[in-house]
């Protein structure tokens, strides 16, 4: 009895350490885009997918489409795989196509935009040296819009393992390369570019490309860049980084739209960015709206005309599409209405509705 005890005593004084013993750490949760809440029905619909050029690493031309009359067919057939004429006929392709599947369900359009994004990624289109800041923003623009137009079509069922790891893959060069341009940049008093427009379009593509690859590291990195702009937006609505002359309400148009898009992205992850620091990213969205109206505020604060001019474009807009709808504003109404809620590619196309699915969708 006495060696039985002493058994019983010897467990019941382990019990706590192997209670106390460390959990494994819980597996994060996987992130989610607004298009994975509505399934689509693939349908037999027909699309012609378009045969486009090989693009080159290196973007070196950013104005061909202005001087090709200058040059022989020869000559601008050798500079076109540079170029972001290049750039831009991916872009509208592959955010054509995957529209085309969210709002029909073809099959053939989810096979075209998925082929066209692994025929660019295996060629490492503009993963190279970019010759320009227009090259730059080139790069950043087709980036964001081939993101965004893969996350609506990554779960079509069409998306293989291997054009998955090679897309993805090819996704996390291009924007850790912008990451790292944008980082190296020297800030001053007056100007930064990673907290200015251009390094937050950066961060409103590694949202979507975090998301596509469940990439934690890189989405936190993108919310994190979120924070410290929206601490940078003055008190009157404008972003201190993006006040440049003539460009500003351009500029603090652009930021405004990247901060919606990952605020969008965030709050379907469980994350309201909208509300940091008492929603003071509305205070953004309310000034360089009405500046497409009156741009009287921006060029009292630079003393110079301001670029945004004529007919509204629907990229000047269509990004507050979704935001119309969750925070309804009669000014963006107004706006939308202009351009009939077109989307743009530069925004990865046609938004995503919060009250209704799209047609082609199963219930």
């Amino acid at each position: 009895m006495k060696t039985l005890h002493l058994l019983s005593l010897a467990l019941l004084t382990a019990a706590p350490a192997l209670a106390a013993r460390p959990r494994p750490p819980a597996e994060p949760p996987t992130l989610h885009s607004p298009w994975d809440v509505s399934p689509v029905k693939l349908t037999q619909t027909p699309y012609a997918c378009p045969k486009l050029a090989p693009i080159s690493p290196d973007i070196t031309i950013t104005n061909l489409a202005h001087i090709r009359d200058t040059l022989t067919e020869a000559a601008y057939q050798a500079a076109y795989p540079e170029s972001s004429v290049a750039l831009s006929a991916l872009a509208r392709a592959v955010v054509a196509a995957a529209d085309n599947y969210r709002s029909t369900g073809s099959q053939a359009a989810a096979v075209c935009a998925v082929s066209l994004l692994s025929g660019a990624a295996m060629n490492h289109s503009m993963a190279g040296a970019m010759a320009s800041t227009q090259a730059w923003k080139d790069q950043n623009l087709t980036l964001r819009s081939l993101a965004i137009a893969f996350l609506k079509v990554r779960n079509s069922g069409l998306v293989s393992p291997d054009d998955a790891g090679l897309i993805l893959a090819w996704f996390h060069d291009v924007v850790q390369q912008e990451r790292q341009h944008y980082q190296d940049a020297k800030c001053t008093r007056n100007a930064c570019a990673l907290l200015g427009h251009q390094g937050l379009e950066t961060a409103m593509a590694a949202t979507a490309i975090a998301i596509a690859a469940n990439d934690h590291r890189l989405y936190d990195w993108a919310i994190g860049n979120f924070y410290v702009a929206v601490d940078h937006i003055e008190d009157t609505g404008m972003l201190h980084y993006d006040l440049e002359h003539q460009y500003a309400l351009k500029f603090n148009l652009e930021s405004a739209a990247a901060l919606v898009q990952i605020a969008e992205f965030s709050l379907i992850n469980g994350e309201d960015l909208y509300a940091y620091d008492d929603g003071r990213l509305h205070l953004l969205i309310h000034t360089v709206t009405r500046g497409l109206l009156d741009p009287a505020p921006f060029r009292s604060a630079t003393g110079r005309d301001q670029t945004l001019t004529g007919p509204l474009k629907s990229w000047e807009i269509s990004w507050a599409s979704v935001y119309d709808q969750r925070f309804p504003d009669p000014v963006i109404d107004q706006l939308l209405q202009q351009v009939n809620f077109k989307g743009a590619d530069m925004w990865g196309g046609e938004p995503w509705t919060l009250d209704a699915q799209s047609p082609g969708t199963s219930n």
